[in-house]
């Protein structure tokens, strides 16, 4: 093991707060810096399933390097954060954290890992595909500004409202395409969410849940809907609810993604989702 390799310790023998702390270093500068407090990252944790026991703080001579967040459920992980502090990126300190978390991944059992990396990062695309990680599709964030006015023309479907457990019982039926991690079934019972739907309540034709995030930003956590046209019109009823709209990790083959654009929304950015199966 080279002189100035990492100690790399499980984050579960740190507390909250200093994994939060070191969550909030490793990030500084990046794309879309990350920023956590315990409280903020308890919620992810509980939403996203954050395995502790087997997500890592990487350390030179007791100071902190990066850190790598692994999310378990059943046989698949997944990467919910890795991040190098900014003196000490270059030196294949990614390289390492990566390496560690996949002996801990394997030794957890997993057969999957998987993680969303922004189109524009090529350095962590090379990373992860130095890890054996291959592109597996492009995920969407898309934003309707809050000037947006539709077309007073426009007749949309009405939009109704229930509870988000009642309408996440139709989650596997108007789900063609599956959602990023963030927005599977287990992340979306665990939120605070406002359901919205168009069609029968007992047989929605689509819906929308929406939540508020930590920025104020009303946020699209999940969008469903039977086909293309019920798809359109879940857009149009969308057209009702005021203010700006932010849509994370929509997967680009998602029925959704022609009819927003329709209705107001521009793509922002993009990830790419990749992933490797775990011998």
């Amino acid at each position: 093991m080279p002189d100035d390799a990492l100690t790399i310790v499980s984050a579960a023998t740190v507390s909250l707060e200093a994994y939060a702390a070191a969550f909030t270093s490793a990030f500084r500068g990046y794309h879309h810096p990350v920023s956590h407090n315990a409280a903020t990252l308890a919620l992810r944790v509980r939403l996203e399933q954050y395995d502790l026991e087997n997500s890592l703080l990487g350390l030179d001579r007791g100071d902190v390097v990066g850190v790598a967040a692994l999310a378990v459920r059943g046989p698949r992980g997944w990467v919910a954060g890795l991040a190098v502090v900014p003196e000490q990126r270059g030196r294949g300190r990614g390289r390492e954290l990566m390496s560690a978390l996949l002996g801990r991944a394997r030794g957890a059992g997993l057969r999957r890992l998987s993680l969303e990396v922004l189109t524009p990062n090529s350095a962590a695309r090379r990373l992860y595909e130095g890890a054996g990680m291959r592109v597996t599709r492009d995920l969407l964030v898309m934003e309707r500004p809050a000037a947006w006015a539709p077309d007073a023309g426009r007749r949309p479907a009405a939009l109704r409202e229930a509870p988000a457990g009642e309408l996440l019982s139709h989650f596997a039926r108007l789900h063609a395409e599956p959602p990023a991690w963030q927005r599977e079934l287990s992340s979306l019972l665990a939120a605070d969410l406002r359901g919205l739907y168009v069609g029968g309540r007992k047989r929605p034709r689509a819906y929308a849940l929406t939540g508020r995030g930590r920025d104020g930003s009303t946020y699209v956590s999940d969008l469903a809907a039977a086909d293309a046209a019920q798809a359109e019109a879940m857009c149009a009823a969308l057209d009702g609810v005021p203010g700006a709209l932010r849509i994370v990790n929509e997967p680009e083959l998602s029925p959704f993604v022609a009819p927003l654009l329709g209705h107001g929304f521009t793509e922002v950015v993009r990830q790419h989702e990749m992933s490797v199966e775990l011998p």
